[in-house]
């Protein structure tokens, strides 16, 4: 057995995905991307934006620090994250092959909790802000349920 020191970390998955939602009508759609930490199923960052590389790189910042370095990316196939997440770290996983099934299943999860994430609804929020802030609170709320 090597010593302690040299060891080496293990390293952590996060999956990484983004579903659709609106605000005020089904034409302004917002996309909630989401990075799972798929050992814990803890949501470790999300961003609203658009389905673009611009808010791919948001989510990136908005990992926190032990989640760049020493970690692989699990996502589905949608090109905005292959210039965003480091090449050699990044896998990515076709539809039905199981890579990103957590992630997906926090999806769903959140969807029955929150109203303004549901696709044919009646709750919906009429402004952005409202809209992070419904969607924060049940991401807090999730969170916590783990512990």
């Amino acid at each position: 057995m090597r010593p302690k020191k040299d060891q080496k970390k293990e390293w952590e998955a996060l999956e990484l995905d983004e579903m659709w939602t609106f605000v005020g009508q089904r034409r302004r759609k917002v996309w909630l991307w989401l990075a799972v930490e798929r050992a814990s199923r803890r949501i470790v960052a999300w961003v609203l934006g658009r389905r673009d590389a611009a808010t791919a790189r948001r989510l990136w910042q908005a990992l926190p620090r032990r989640y760049r370095c020493r970690c692989w990316y699990f996502t589905d196939e949608w090109k905005a994250y292959v210039g965003v997440l480091p090449r050699w770290h990044h896998r990515r996983c076709p539809k039905g092959s199981g890579g990103t099934s957590i992630v997906e299943a926090i999806n769903c999860s959140l969807r029955q909790r929150c109203g303004v994430l549901v696709r044919k609804s009646c709750s919906f929020s009429k402004s952005l802000s409202m809209h992070t802030a419904r969607i924060k609170i049940v991401i807090d709320r999730y969170n916590t349920t783990l512990n």
